[in-house]
């Protein structure tokens, strides 16, 4: 029978981040936005998002995540329903990238959802970090490599993990609770207390965020700049004639459409990720904890690490970020390294580094069959969860 043993097409990635979701194999994908919003003139509840302007009415939003852990299986289903088809899995396996520190309780409903409900065969909950390593090598040909450090800064959080011959050193991974939504809050807020109202426009926020917004490589000296050197313009959507916003530099004559005016807040923001305590947090700043993080290893193969690092993430896409973080790191690390970063520049990462994954050899050994489960249960496999 043709199942997901013997067909990769039958091997599906279900990259499920707390922004945005990614589905498919190698020959389909879907990708949607992992939220769901409620209209409040209406009532209706939107699922899928395919512009911003779903946004010109007043609407709620809600996550099934919360900073980066699903809590809300029915949200959650509601959205999966959209193209997850119990029909179509019951042959099939589904790798699902997790973030590190997902409690036990979450993983273990991820397993009775997938086998009971969508039907699937086979279920390989496998961390997020590691498809970015099988993404490495993917990249570069190679079929394992010894040292790899991964410094992944997306929607929720950022994780920085040594990868040592393709399993995660785990005294050395840490967290660092930022990532683009607290960003995207912090300069909605921003905007709202000072220009316009916009608390219940989270995607023209982050759009704004993604446009103007860029990392300092000088902040103090950046901040000393006079008032308006970083200055530009959003004009803000007309819902009416269906137009996208969008950033200029100067203002023609006579302009009459709204539009946001940003100036230090276009590095302010992003520094939050470099600089936690300039929003209160007790926290180091990337640099800081890649160091904390080296400290966990041995002296004599730090400097191996060093020099395969690879920074991935929605965030690492802001103008001069992998800049930013390179020079940190150069300037601090012992004259003896031979420093090298390397970005990547996919948004898909995981989601490609998860497809590369399913076509290795290890992928059927990681998977565990609804048989597995049934007849051992959560507790008695939970261990052999990489």
């Amino acid at each position: 029978m043709d199942n997901w043993r013997q067909n990769n097409q039958r091997r599906f990635v279900l990259d499920n981040g707390s922004y945005q979701i990614r589905y498919g194999n190698d020959v389909q994908k879907h990708k949607q936005l992992n939220l769901i919003a409620h209209l409040k003139k209406t009532g209706q509840m939107i699922y899928e998002f395919d512009s911003l302007f779903d946004e010109s009415q007043v609407m709620t939003y809600y996550k099934p995540h919360v900073r980066g852990v699903l809590v809300d299986f029915d949200k959650q289903i509601n959205i999966w329903d959209k193209f997850l088809n119990p029909k179509l899995l019951k042959d099939c396996s589904i790798t699902y990238p997790f973030q590190p520190f997902t409690p036990d309780q979450v993983v273990n409903k991820l397993f009775d959802v997938m086998f009971e409900y969508y039907n699937v065969d086979a279920f390989c909950p496998i961390n997020t970090q590691k498809m970015l390593y099988y993404n490495v090598l993917a990249r570069e040909g190679v079929p394992r490599k010894q040292f790899t450090y991964i410094i992944d800064s997306s929607h929720s959080a950022t994780y920085l993990v040594p990868i040592f011959d393709g399993e995660i050193m785990y005294s050395g991974l840490r967290r660092i609770d930022i990532g683009g939504r607290l960003l995207t809050n912090q300069l909605k807020d921003n905007i709202s207390f000072k220009q316009f109202d916009l608390k219940n426009y989270f995607l023209l926020s982050s759009k704004i965020k993604e446009l103007l917004c860029f990392v300092s490589m000088n902040y103090f000296q950046d901040m000393k700049k006079p008032k308006n050197h970083f200055r530009k313009y959003y004009i803000l959507p007309d819902f009416e004639i269906r137009r996208e916003g969008y950033a200029v530099d100067l203002l023609n004559v006579g302009f009459l459409d709204e539009k946001l005016t940003l100036d230090k807040e276009r590095i302010t923001i992003p520094e939050i990720l470099f600089r936690p305590t300039e929003i209160g947090l007790a926290q180091k700043g990337p640099t800081e904890t890649f160091f904390d993080s080296l400290s966990t290893i041995h002296k004599d193969i730090q400097g191996y690490f060093a020099e395969n690092i690879y920074i991935s993430g929605g965030n690492s896409f802001f103008s001069s970020f992998y800049d930013r973080i390179s020079n940190e790191i150069r300037q601090n690390c012992s004259v003896d390294w031979n420093v090298n970063l390397t970005h990547l520049d996919d948004i898909d990462s995981v989601f490609q580094g998860s497809l590369h994954f399913n076509r290795s050899t290890e992928f059927q050994n990681a998977c565990f069959t609804k048989a597995e489960y049934q007849e051992k249960g959560f507790e008695n496999i939970k261990q052999y969860i990489i």
